[in-house]
């Protein structure tokens, strides 16, 4: 039986997520019961919610990286701060986008702000966890909730089909998970991480059932992560999904999958020679076919969907360069920062299409957004931001996050990483000026009205997103203290 004392540390541990449920439960009880047509309470309380998570957060730092709860199943040090940071801010972002696009579709709804707060716990829970099971819980919480957002708008087949394939292979992916976590219980009798790494060290564990278990987990988390070759979902989801599901999804699946692979890895260190060529194998796939499949797209969001690819292969990097140590900190430190940046830029260039689209038109294609800067430059110039922030072109966040793996790359020894990643950035800016082209030096087709009735809450988004990826790109110290992850 817990003391109170233990419960008191537990519950501690773990405040965030039940303050973001908390939110979550409310708006679920209050859109039925107490304000059913006041359908603009929605966004506020989940904003209000999120922002009083994001602060209970920061008041805890700086977090204590010994600090457990749950008999050492849940890890609150500053792996989990940072990561559920960023994930506040996406979570903050996402829901001013959905309070502007939902109401523009007609698909406002409030399970929407529920259901999207409910995931962002599991996502939470994913960076917290310490034990494989306690991550399974957290790797289905999120997904379930992403499951039905990608197929929110109801009446749209495509929604449809893009909620049914995520949902088939998220499955099929889950099961890989649970099958790699059943054999590294067979090899280690345990499934804490911590138990697990003084096992490996100790010199025990490390059969065939334990690699092929590590094997399974990799590819479990490849899916979410949409690394090459577990990333065929992806486009068509993306571009299925109603544009502030898929703002969302993009920021929100990468920030707990990757925080989940770095404590994942960091406790499997020990066996670094025989999964370290696979993640390399990944990080090179991902990079590369990522920025070249995403060339060959007319869509904006499928091409931002073969990007996140592309992106969660520079990550990878990050992870390959921490089994080295005198890499270890640059390499995690690298991650969280480039997580902010990725946050950032993608979830402000979404948004760009967020703020753009009408009742009548979902803003997808490079034809729509042609002439842009011609009758809405500040659409087009925020956009140009995003763009360049994405293909790592000072003095953006995004080159500082990329400049950040590639050193931890340099650092670790990995050579061949570093190059292809910079091989891979070059490549990436050939269909990012293609939409900065499209915007600024072609005729529009048609000059829509510029207004932003009904749009406030995507223009807030976007200019909040405009400001951080410049502010962040020219002085990046002001994050150093956040992103300091395991001092």
């Amino acid at each position: 039986m817990l003391s109170s004392a233990t419960l008191s540390v537990d519950i501690k541990a773990i405040m965030p997520m039940i303050a973001i449920c908390g939110v979550a439960c409310i708006l679920l009880l209050g859109d039925v019961f107490v304000w059913k047509r006041a359908k603009g309470l929605n966004p506020i309380l989940a904003i209000l919610g999120i922002l009083g998570t994001l602060a209970l957060l920061l008041r805890g730092m700086p977090w204590d990286d010994q600090a457990t709860a749950f008999a050492g199943a849940i890890k609150a040090d500053s792996l989990f701060g940072v990561s559920s940071c960023i994930l506040m801010l996406a979570a903050l972002l996402a829901v001013l986008l959905a309070w502007t696009y939902l109401k523009n579709r007609g698909l406002d709804h409030g399970e929407y702000y529920v259901l999207l707060l409910f995931s962002v716990a599991g996502a939470m829970l994913m960076a917290a966890a310490n034990d494989l099971i306690v991550l399974f819980l957290g790797l289905e919480v999120l997904s379930f909730g992403l499951y039905v957002l990608a197929g929110f708008a109801r009446t749209e087949e495509r929604s449809e089909e893009s909620s049914i394939k995520y949902f088939l292979l998220g499955a099929f992916a889950s099961a890989f998970f649970l099958y790699g976590i059943a054999f590294v219980y067979g090899a280690t009798q345990t499934t804490n991480l911590t138990a697990i790494n003084d096992l490996l060290h100790a010199g025990s564990g490390k059969t065939v059932m334990m690699l092929a278990g590590i094997g399974l987990i990799l590819v479990g988390l490849g899916f979410k992560a949409a690394l090459v070759p577990f990333h065929q979902w992806t486009p068509d989801v993306y571009e299925g999904a109603p544009t502030s599901v898929t703002a969302y999804m993009a920021g929100a699946a990468k920030i707990g999958a990757f925080a989940a692979i770095l404590r994942v890895f960091s406790a499997l260190e020990p066996l670094s020679s025989f999964w370290l060529s696979a993640v390399q194998i990944l990080a090179i796939l991902s990079m590369v076919f990522g920025n070249w499949l995403a060339i060959q797209q007319t869509n904006v969001k499928r091409m931002l969907a073969y990007s996140s690819i592309a992106h969660a292969g520079y990550l990878m990097v990050a992870v390959a360069s921490l089994v080295h140590r005198d890499a270890f900190e640059q390499a995690v430190n690298g991650a969280m920062f480039y997580l902010f940046a990725y946050t950032f830029m993608t979830l402000g260039a979404f948004g760009v299409l967020v703020y753009l689209s009408r009742p009548d038109r979902d803003y997808q294609t490079l034809d729509d957004l042609r002439g842009l800067a011609r009758h809405d430059p500040p659409a087009a110039y925020a956009m140009l931001f995003f763009m360049l922030s994405l293909g790592g072109i000072p003095p953006t966040m995004g080159f500082i996050g990329k400049w950040q793996i590639f050193l931890a790359a340099i650092r670790g020894g990995e050579m061949t990483l570093a190059i292809v990643m910079a091989a891979a950035s070059v490549m990436a800016v050939f269909y990012y000026l293609k939409i900065v082209w499209m915007m600024c030096f072609e005729e529009p087709r048609e000059v829509a009205p510029v207004t932003l009735e009904g749009r406030g809450g995507a223009y807030v988004a976007v200019m909040l997103s405009v400001i951080a990826t410049i502010a962040f790109g020219v002085a990046p110290f002001m994050l150093s203290a956040l992103t300091q992850v395991w001092r």
